[in-house]
C-alpha cells in the first residue's frame, strides 16, 4: 500500500508519467496495484518503523538489504532494496503480496530488480499476473506466457487478461505444472 500511495504523491509524478506514456490507464494501474519506491536509502524503512513493522522482518522478506560486516564491528544498518523504481507487486494465487519487482526510472542497472528468494517467495515457481488472470475469469481457456511485468499489464489494458510472466527466468516445469492446474492451453 505504501508504494501505491507514493505513486500519487509529488515524488511519484515521474513514475506515474512513465506509466501513462507507456499507455496504461489509471484504472489498470490501480487494478495491478502498481506503485513507486522513492529514491532514498531509508524511506521504506522509516515508513515501516512508523507502522511498527519489525526491521528484522523487512530484512527477512528482502525489502531491506543487510550489508555484510566488512569491518568486524557488528551489524551495519540495513537499507531499502528498492529505490527510484516503479513497483510491481507479485501476488500468490490468493492475492497476498509475496514479493516485488521494480523497474528503474531512467538509466541505471539493473533495469528490473526482483525481491530475493525468501521463505514465501520462490522466483522459479511464481508467475506475475496469475492472480489477476484468475480474478478476471472463472476458468482460464488459455494462458499466454510473456516476458515481463509491463507485457502483462499492457495486454490486460487491451482486454488480453490471461497473460502471465515468469520473473526474469526461463519458463520452468514448476511454472507449467502450476499453469496446467488452471488451463489446458498454454501459449
Amino acid at each position: 500500500v505504501w508504494f501505491e500511495r507514493n505513486l500519487y504523491m509529488p515524488e511519484g509524478k515521474a513514475a506515474l508519467d512513465y506509466l501513462h506514456i507507456r499507455g496504461l490507464s489509471d484504472e489498470n494501474i490501480k487494478y495491478f496495484r502498481l506503485g513507486f519506491a522513492p529514491n532514498g536509502r531509508n524511506m521504506l524503512k522509516a515508513a515501516m518503523a512508523r507502522d511498527n513493522v519489525p526491521e528484522n522482518l523487512l530484512v527477512e522478506t528482502g525489502m531491506l538489504i543487510q550489508p555484510p560486516d566488512d569491518r568486524g564491528e557488528g551489524q551495519r544498518d540495513p537499507y531499502d532494496r528498492f529505490r527510484g523504481r516503479v513497483m510491481f507487486p507479485i501476488m500468490d494465487r490468493r492475492g497476498q503480496v509475496i514479493a516485488f519487482g521494480g523497474r528503474i526510472l531512467g538509466d541505471g542497472e539493473p533495469k528490473y530488480l526482483n525481491s530475493p528468494e525468501t521463505p514465501i517467495f520462490h522466483k522459479g515457481a511464481e508467475l506475475y499476473g496469475l492472480f489477476e488472470a484468475l480474478q478476471s475469469q472463472k476458468t482460464l481457456d488459455k494462458v499466454v506466457i510473456v516476458e515481463g511485468y509491463m507485457d502483462v499489464v499492457a495486454l490486460a489494458q487491451f482486454g488480453i487478461d490471461y497473460a502471465v510472466a515468469t520473473l526474469g527466468t526461463a519458463t520452468s516445469n514448476k511454472h507449467l505444472q502450476k499453469l496446467f492446474r488452471y488451463t489446458h492451453t498454454v501459449i
